[in-house]
């Protein structure tokens, strides 16, 4: 997902992709065209193996593209020969200004590295922590697990979001402060974006390293199975095992399901 998409979503605006070719319209990512939603594979134990909607053929004009690169050419000459003439027009004397003592820059702070999925329902605010290497992350499988927990959890999965890749850093460039403290602060934005679209009554977080980063410090280490009172809300908190261990390890499935004991509802 790009910049663009990371500020609409934090600002409450939903993205729409087009699952069909339009006329004029840019074509959309190729995951657009082959994927399912979490719910529509409950109906089936198995992955759909279904044959993928053809891709649309991209038949903009290559003379444009051509145009672009000679027209950014051009520019990149022109920017050499001003940065040319500044060289040799530049003052040999040092101005007043440049003796003046500078003041050291702090260097940032080391930037902490985390990918969440976060998905909300009518009662719950989940977020899941996933490997921090893999590309496959949200696979049918995956997708699969969270809507049946969702489901033995006595909510529709039909009316959950769809998962939202939360990851950090998130933007580039070294001088970038990108920091802890940088980093709660837009975790917390993106749930508090998500929180007010549907209210939910828990915040269940699936992964043993999410407390720092959604709660604050102090919440480093989480009790799995415990309710608690979320500290800036009044919404309950409950911590358990990632999804995506479950999936590697089944005998975990058991302790998450024990866990998650306190807000099922019967």
């Amino acid at each position: 997902m790009n910049i663009q998409a990371q500020y609409l979503t934090q600002l409450g605006i939903d993205i729409w992709l087009p699952r069909q070719p339009l006329a004029g319209a840019p074509r959309s990512p190729d995951w657009v065209y082959s994927f399912t939603h979490p719910a529509q594979l409950l109906e089936s134990e198995e992955p759909s193996q279904g044959s993928v909607a053809p891709q649309p053929s991209d038949n903009r004009p290559k003379s444009g593209a051509a145009h672009t690169l000679n027209e950014l050419h051009a520019e990149q000459r022109s920017i050499a020969h001003i940065n040319r003439a500044l060289d040799v027009e530049a003052p040999t004397e040092p101005v007043a200004d440049q003796q003046r003592p500078v003041m050291p820059v702090p260097s940032p702070q080391p930037a902490p590295r985390f990918r969440y999925a976060v998905t909300r329902t009518s009662r719950f605010l989940i977020v899941d922590e996933l490997p921090s290497q893999g590309t496959q992350l949200l696979s049918d499988a995956y997708k699969r697990l969270l809507a049946g927990v969702v489901q033995a959890l006595g909510d529709d999965p039909t009316q959950m979001s769809l998962p939202l890749m939360v990851h950090w850093p998130h933007l580039a460039g070294p001088k970038v402060n990108q920091g802890a403290q940088e980093a709660f602060k837009y975790v917390q934005l993106t749930l508090g974006s998500l929180q007010q679209k549907s209210k939910p009554e828990t915040l269940l977080m699936f992964g043993a390293g999410l407390g720092r980063w959604v709660l604050g410090e102090g919440f480093e280490a989480l009790t799995p199975g415990e309710l608690m009172l979320h500290p800036q809300s009044n919404m309950s908190c409950l911590a358990t095992a990632s999804l995506s261990q479950a999936l590697q390890l089944p005998e975990i499935k058991r302790q998450l399901w024990h866990d998650l004991q306190p807000v099922v509802r019967g």
